[in-house]
Formats: C-alpha cells, structure tokens, sequence
C-alpha cells in the first residue's frame, strides 16, 4: 500500500487551526463588549462625537438601506401599484351639470421627460396648466447637514426622488415645500429663497397671522433607550421669512396633558405617533381660539384640538374614524376628515371597504357621513395618506393620493370634476397632497406665477 504525501497545510488553514487561550478569548469579549457599548452611544447621540457619530449611524442605517435596495422604498416611488383602472390621465369635467369651477389645483406630478418630479398649477375651468414649477432641490440639499437612519438626502430626496409634499403657493407666486426633507421656499421659478435643515413631513399650514405651521420629525431622537429610525416629532412654528418660532414634541403634549399612557404604556414601535396633519384653526369661535391647532395623530386614530399658548390640549376624539388623514374646519362648530378607515387585522392593514369623510358637530357631539354616497360611487380607497378640504358651496374637495385622483364632490354623490395622474400607459402616479387654490383669496398668487418669466 503506498501512501501519498499530503501537501503542508497553507497560511490560512494554519491561521484557523491556531490554538487561542483563554485569556485571549474573554479579553475579545471584554473589547467587543465596550465597543457595542461605544456604539451605541454614538448612535443615540451623534451630535457629541463629530465624524465617528455620523459613522455610527451610517453603519446602524446599513440594515434599513438593504431592505430599501431589496423590497424598494414605496416613499419614493412614483407609480402607484395596486388595483386601479388602467385609463389615460388628465382632466376631465362633468359636461352634464352647468357648474364651471372658478379654481385651480396645485398639485406634483411627475415630468418622465425631464426625469424629475415637478409643481403644477392647473386651471379648473378648462383644464390647462398655467404654470410648472422645478425648484432647485440640489441646492437646497447642500445646505443641510444633519445625519439620520431616518432618511438620507443625497439617496432618497435627489432631484430624482423628492416628489415636493404638500406644496404651498405663497403671496409672491413662489412655494413652501419639502419632502421628509428640509423645509424650504422657492420663489416662482424655483430657486432657494430659505431653507430649515431637518426633517419635515405631511401638512404644512398658513395660520390666519401669515405664519406656518408644519410637522418635523427629529433626525436623531433626543429620548433615551429608542432606536435610531424612532420617529420622534413636533410642531414646528416658522414665519413666513423662514424664522423658527418654535419647536413643540408631540411626547412632551401628551405627557404635561395626562396622556403618557397612549405611547408610554404601549408595545413599543418606532412610530408612536404619525402626527401627518396641524391644522390652525381660521379665527375664534365658541369652541376655539384663533391660535388654536386641530392635530391628527394616526397611529393613535387620535384627533385633538390643542392650544400652543398654554399648551394645554382642548379636546380630543379617538374615532370613529382609524388611521385617519387631514383634519379641516368647515365653520364655527364642525370639522372634517379624511378617514382611511382601516382593518386593522389585515397584515399591512387595509381599507375595509372604502375611505370615509367623517364631519364632526361640536354643538352636538355627533358624527355623520353626509359624502357616504359620493365615496361608495367613486370607490376612494388610499390606504395611506388621502386629503379632503370643505368647499364654501357644501362640496368636498378630495385626494385619493394612491390611486393618483383628485375631485370635487358633491353631497348628492356627483362628481364635477376628476385630474387623473397618469402616464400614457395609464400607469397611475401617486399624488402627494394636493391643494385647492381659491381664485378669492389665491388670486394674486397665482397672477404672480403666471407672470413669472423664468429662464
């Protein structure tokens, strides 16, 4: 029998096969145990260590950014792609009926042969776009500076990707947007006037003062044990040059309020809260103050009237209404709502049957459906997000944001207008809250943009 000679074992086998006492193993356990400590740190508080914390939390976002890479940030994506018919966008008016809508619609569309979301003004009473906004969204994203697992500027808010949420048409024809972005004013064709570094979301309001009022959420939360994609928010109040006025934490209003319990005695989640709307209220009344805010807390199917001045919270209502979005005031004693009316046993959720527009009566505590037909008719079925503002004549101005359709309701069920986003494939885009421009008080803004020369 001849044995064959096995050829010597190589640097890396002999690497492996080393042995290792023990000392060298508790002293890798005692290294890796300061090290986690370290990080951790790091990752709750970046602001003290400089460039390391940045580091520490680009390391503690890598496992959030492969699910984005594999499953796909739905944030970003344009198209809608769920159930919908698949039929060409545009603007269509209800020839059967003599009303003609004096308004116009801003809303954000998607520009596929410039490659870039842009803002449009669209003239309702024949359907023309009068103005088309760009704004410079690189130079506002070289401003910022802040670093969070939440949202990466360069990655998720280019030029490509920021798709401009809730726009707000200002006196001088320019805009107020953001996108879990900073806040910032663009003038009429485009370019940066102001910006607030941060992360702003949803609703951004004019309060009757002239002054905003918009959701922010903290980049790096400043509570203790949470991890680094909590979602950490607050009213921020901001003049109209672009001047932080004040910067309130939802936690700290439930907490000073005796509502501590609603997320303090829960299961814990990285979003407690979702507060997606501030409404100021349009003046006093028997049941508000002007200063007052209504509040809209999904996550919670939490709506609330709040007073910044005392910080005191008013009134509050936990449904009927669940998940709800857009909380608007119709007169002195009502308000409406946009009412996404989830099952909550679906995986995900979803929308049991279709979305709601609840109308809430203070004089009587009642709450009533008075656009059930319109919403069965119409099918409106966004399972996230969704707008819904009163109109002075009784009808309802609406947003099914997934399904990339905005219209005016009537009570009686009637549609007299319908804007489809879609691409000529029928493709649906998604909106992202779009507005009702009333020509009586928008006038002159909306001069100004159709004036604006730009190059």
């Amino acid at each position: 029998m001849r044995l064959e000679r096995l050829p010597p074992p190589g640097l890396w086998e002999r690497f492996l096969s080393r042995h290792v006492p023990m000392w060298g193993v508790m002293l890798l356990v005692l290294a890796g145990t300061v090290v986690t400590i370290l990080f951790g740190a790091l990752v709750r508080d970046p602001s003290w260590s400089g460039r390391a914390g940045a580091v520490a939390v680009d390391l503690a976002a890598v496992p959030q950014t492969l699910s984005r890479l594999v499953r796909g940030d739905r944030f970003s994506s344009r198209f809608y792609d769920g159930d919908h018919a698949p039929i060409p966008g545009g603007f269509w008016r209800n020839r059967a009926q003599p009303f003609i809508d004096p308004g116009y619609l801003l809303f954000t569309a998607y520009d596929e042969a410039a490659g870039r979301p842009e803002v449009r003004i669209l003239r309702l009473s024949d359907g023309s776009i009068v103005h088309r906004y760009r704004p410079d969204i690189a130079a506002i994203n070289a401003r910022s500076t802040f670093r969070s697992a939440l949202i990466d500027l360069q990655r998720d808010r280019n030029v490509h990707r920021n798709l401009m949420m809730h726009p707000l048409l200002m006196a001088d024809g320019g805009l107020v947007i953001h996108d879990s972005s900073p806040l910032a004013r663009v003038d009429a064709c485009g370019r940066l006037k102001w910006m607030i570094d941060g992360i702003f979301h949803h609703s951004v309001e004019r309060a009757p003062d002239g002054s905003l009022w918009a959701v922010y959420r903290y980049p790096v939360s400043p509570l203790p044990d949470v991890n680094p994609a909590f979602d950490d928010e607050a009213l921020a109040h901001v003049s109209a040059d672009g001047q932080p006025l004040g910067l309130t934490r939802i936690a700290d209003i439930l907490d000073r309020n005796g509502f501590s319990y609603l997320w303090r005695g829960r299961p814990y989640t990285d979003d407690p809260f979702h507060l997606n709307d501030v409404q100021p209220v349009p003046g006093d009344g028997p049941y508000w103050k002007k200063g007052d805010l209504f509040l809209s807390l999904r996550n919670m199917s939490l709506v609330m009237l709040y007073r910044p001045s005392t910080g005191r919270i008013l009134w509050h209502h936990f449904g009927p209404w669940a998940m709800q979005h857009d909380v608007s005031v119709i007169d002195d004693h009502r308000i409406a709502l946009f009412d996404n009316h989830w099952r909550f046993a679906a995986p995900e959720g979803e929308v049991d049957g279709t979305n709601r527009l609840p109308v809430y009566d203070f004089r009587t505590g009642a709450v009533t459906y008075p656009f059930a037909r319109a919403t069965e008719r119409t099918r409106i079925r966004t399972r996230a997000q969704g707008r819904a503002t009163p109109m002075a004549n009784g009808d309802m101005f609406v947003e099914d944001t997934e399904r990339g359709r905005v219209m005016r309701l009537t009570p009686g069920g009637e549609v007299r207008w319908m804007f489809i986003a879609a691409d000529p494939a029928g493709r649906r885009y998604e909106l992202r809250w779009s507005r009702y421009l009333d020509p009586n008080t928008d006038g002159p803004a909306i001069q100004a943009a159709e004036n604006a020369r730009c190059a």
